[in-house]
């Protein structure tokens, strides 16, 4: 197991729990044992009457470090080729971004831009999150696209690339998704060449947090007296602040998101992202017209698919959006930015506590969140001292 991944991102919750680590380790070893961070299979060998547990990792070239988008200190924001408000044509006009991705997906497929997508639909037997690939009209609409459920989403890339060898896939998911997407489309390492290759779009959903499919069940039954064998589906539905109870005899409730706040995942208090700043294409409610959904384009694959939709006439695009909205939007990463800062401050804090040299960098971090008064002074003598006595410098 990665001792950077297990000491600066599982260990401090920070995990997205997008799943990349997973379907990107070499060995094989890496699997979702609990809903907030990975766990690494244990193997063990005999050799005639001696038997001992495999060190998996040794020699590994650790391409979970590579993919971990938590490892990254800082993401720049890709700046928005286009904001618009858009709904989708015909008999029935929606601007829920379910309906917006599912149409930017069916006239991707139809026009030969992707041969595939991964969303993630809901799981009837269990009423669990899962992530698919698909690859036809049918299969799309059929889904029902809610990331707002976890699921690790990248976890299924193995199936994508080589199970059904695709070439242009599209990915659906949240934020941290695209960031993971991201990181992999900037590596050079050549071994990971089919992965970054395949992935050609990447579309998020604006969110604030993920909820945890099965303590929200528990939620639901335990303090909403919610009968679960009566559960057809949920739905996360940020527009009206509400999860969507479909029952099997078609009634719906609806539950205020407050009621299941405690049910979103931890790594969500660490993300900086709501907009969707790394992805090709972001939608969500914020700033849109009524009647319609906001959508954002970053990258020249995020355009051409949004032009391509509204050329097939699935789509229709207005010009009016609400900018403040978004800035307001966009301006609360900055308090996730300073919780960040604290989690790195924790970090180099028990690296000191072994390795000398790093108290001053440390020093210099706390006084730098902390604002601590004559900070210049203390830490010059403390510099002068530690070069002085300090031997492992």
């Amino acid at each position: 197991m990665s001792k950077r991944l297990e000491k600066e991102v599982w260990a401090l919750e920070r995990c997205a729990g997008c799943g990349q680590c997973v379907a990107l380790c070499a060995k094989g070893m890496l699997f979702w044992g609990s809903d907030e961070s990975p766990a690494l299979e244990k193997r063990e060998k005999t050799l005639g009457l001696s038997w001992g547990t495999l060190d998996s990792c040794s020699f590994c070239p650790q391409f979970c470090e590579e993919a971990c988008p938590r490892l990254e200190d800082e993401w720049p924001t890709l700046r928005p080729w286009r904001v618009v408000s858009v709904r989708t044509r015909g008999v029935v006009q929606s601007g829920e971004p379910s309906d917006v991705i599912r149409y930017l997906l069916v006239s991707a497929l139809s026009a030969g831009l992707i041969d595939g997508a991964i969303l993630t639909d809901m799981d009837p037997w269990r009423l669990e999150a899962v992530p698919k690939v698909l690859t036809t009209v049918g299969e799309i609409m059929d889904t029902l696209a809610m990331p707002y459920l976890w699921a690790p989403t990248l976890s299924i890339l193995n199936d994508a690339v080589f199970g059904r060898k695709l070439q242009d896939l599209a990915i659906v998911g949240t934020p941290c998704v695209s960031q993971a997407l991201r990181k992999l489309r900037s590596t050079t390492n050549e071994r990971l060449a089919p992965y970054r290759k395949t992935a050609r779009l990447s579309i998020a959903m604006f969110c604030t947090g993920v909820y945890h499919p099965t303590t929200i069940n528990s939620v639901l039954a335990e303090e909403l007296g919610i009968d679960l064998q009566k559960v057809k589906r949920l739905e996360v539905r940020p527009r009206d602040d509400r999860l969507l109870v479909t029952l099997w005899d078609s009634s719906n409730k609806e539950v205020p998101l407050w009621k299941v706040e405690s049910c979103t995942r931890r790594g969500c208090a660490r993300c900086d992202d709501y907009l969707g700043d790394s992805a090709d294409l972001a939608v969500g409610t914020v700033g849109a017209k009524e009647g319609f959904c906001t959508v954002i384009t970053r990258t020249l694959a995020g355009e051409i698919c949004l032009r391509n939709a509204i050329d097939f006439g699935l789509l229709e695009a207005s010009e009016e959006v609400n900018q403040a909205a978004l800035r307001q939007a966009s301006e609360e990463k900055e308090r996730r930015k300073r919780a960040q800062a604290f989690d790195s401050l924790m970090v180099m804090m028990l690296d000191a506590l072994t390795e000398p040299r790093k108290r001053v960098e440390a020093k210099r971090t706390f006084v730098r969140l902390y604002e601590v008064a004559r900070a210049t002074e203390s830490l010059q003598a403390e510099e002068a001292i530690c070069h002085v006595t300090c031997t492992q410098c």
